[in-house]
């Protein structure tokens, strides 16, 4: 696991190299503006296969000018079922194909446990009272370096890249002690589904699930520090009535103080905590005990956590 993000961060410097630019967190296709029927995005981890020595699959992929078009097309849906390693954590116990997330019905694409870097605190209009609703950064306001269209440059992040994280672990599911596990979904390849829903609004509309598409596309590539690692609750302060999110009935789970934190943040089956890539390339392994204080403003009183997803806060913190 550990090889693996590091071979991701060289294949996103090599990306800056190639573009002066990391890729974006998805790709919008504007084409689609008035958000008619689904919306299914290339992600940035579909953009670095050139670099993770993947160029067949990115030549079979890249002529397609949406990601919707190439789900729909057999050969490339196939392709994008199967697992790549570079992508799993070898600890994980995800199935091949991620089934938290359709593109279409019934359709499922390769699982990922890798997340980038949104946001410390998702939207702060709205982290609190409504969460996990609008909490998704998609504009420049964003402090992380990926978002929708995002061209984050190193030069961009102002704390330095030894200080920021650019991507992380997310797992299956976590334990929830004294509980029965909690599920995180971990991640998905290639692209995200967010069917047009909370573009408005910078994040979910609502946090259904279904056979046909889940809106909630902020846990298929990027992570907030708005949960804590390996986080078995919920909102914060809340006290959790359901032990895990009911993805066969949604109704009975999906209000706000029943939904897993795991699935915003980090997590890991490696125990105490997650690995992530810096960005000077550097693995790391950050403990879940790491000070974490998301409903604060930026400044002094963000936790290391949070100071680590903010390229720009001026509160330089590292290892």
């Amino acid at each position: 696991c550990k090889n693996n993000l590091k071979q991701i961060g060289i294949a996103l410097h090599n990306y800056h190299d190639t573009y002066n630019t990391l890729p974006p967190g998805y790709v919008r296709d504007l084409r689609n503006a008035s958000c008619s029927g689904p919306a299914y995005n290339w992600s940035w981890n579909m953009l670095i296969l050139p670099f993770v020595e993947q160029p067949a699959l990115y030549d079979l992929l890249s002529p397609f000018p949406t990601m919707q078009d190439a789900v729909t097309n057999a050969n490339a849906l196939q392709q994008m079922q199967t697992g790549i390693a570079a992508f799993r954590c070898p600890s994980d116990t995800a199935p091949q194909t991620n089934d938290q997330l359709a593109f279409g019905t019934n359709r499922f694409l390769a699982t990922s446990n890798y997340v980038g870097n949104n946001d410390r605190n998702g939207n702060p209009s709205n982290n609190t009272a409504t969460w996990p609703n609008t909490i998704f950064v998609i504009g420049n306001s964003a402090r992380g370096v990926f978002w929708q269209n995002s061209r984050c440059r190193f030069a961009d992040v102002i704390d330095g890249l030894s200080n920021t994280i650019l991507v992380g672990e997310r797992s299956w599911e976590i334990n929830n002690p004294g509980r029965r596990k909690r599920v995180c979904g971990a991640a998905v390849m290639f692209g995200i589904n967010n069917n047009c829903d909370g573009d408005s609004q910078g994040g979910w509309s609502d946090p259904t699930v279904s056979a046909s598409g889940d809106p909630g596309y902020i846990k298929t590539w990027g992570v907030q520090a708005f949960s804590k690692i390996n986080d078995p609750n919920e909102m914060p302060g809340a006290t959790p009535t359901v032990d895990n999110y009911n993805f066969t009935n949604p109704a009975t789970s999906n209000t706000n103080n029943n939904y897993d934190g795991c699935r915003f943040g980090l997590a890991s089956q490696h125990k105490g905590g997650a690995q992530v890539v810096l960005g000077d390339g550097r693995v790391e392994f950050i403990s879940e005990n790491i000070s974490h204080t998301p409903a604060t403003i930026d400044g002094n009183n963000m936790g290391v956590l949070d100071k680590l997803m903010n390229r720009r806060d001026g509160q330089v913190t590292g290892f």
